[in-house]
């Protein structure tokens, strides 16, 4: 064999080697990408569930407050209607309310106020304004904590 022959051999081992390292090197950084979208894929999967479990759980939460206040101010409308039907019928109307009225004069007028529980913790509470021609009108419509508030305004600044 020539010198020429043999330079044609080795460059050609020499050209198989390089293509066969690339090809190989080319597809372990192709699989490490693979595996690291599909682990950023399943970590994204993993929050959308964790973030939608929570999104349910606060929208059933504002479901039931607000099924709450509406049954509540339900109630409080027909105890409105009960005022109001009350101070039509003319002289003798606080005897004609029911249960749950507190009434007080105030100048020619008489306030009504009552309170409508939503929960354990918070309350409808309603003053009316009854005129002495009979006329009923609104003067507070307003949810109330029933619970005590107790604030702590501590602030640690310093880590003992």
């Amino acid at each position: 064999m020539n010198d020429a022959g043999a330079i044609k051999t080795v460059g050609a081992v020499n050209n198989k080697i390089s293509k066969k390292g690339a090809f190989g090197t080319t597809m372990g950084v192709v699989s490490i990408i693979a595996i690291l979208v599909v682990l950023v894929l399943i970590v994204f999967a993993a929050l959308s569930i964790t973030t939608a479990k929570a999104d349910l759980t606060l929208s059933e939460k504002a479901a039931e407050a607000t099924t709450a206040y509406y049954r509540a101010d339900a109630e409080a409308e027909e105890k409105f209607a009960e005022v109001a039907a009350a101070a039509r019928a003319g002289a003798g109307w606080r005897d004609k309310l029911g249960e749950g009225f507190t009434v007080a004069a105030e100048g020619a007028e008489t306030s009504v106020t009552y309170e409508i529980p939503i929960d354990d913790k918070r309350e409808l509470a309603v003053r009316l304004r009854v005129a002495p021609d009979g006329g009923v009108s609104r003067t507070l419509w307003q949810v109330r904590s029933t619970e005590a508030w107790e604030g702590n305004n501590d602030i640690q600044l310093i880590i003992e």
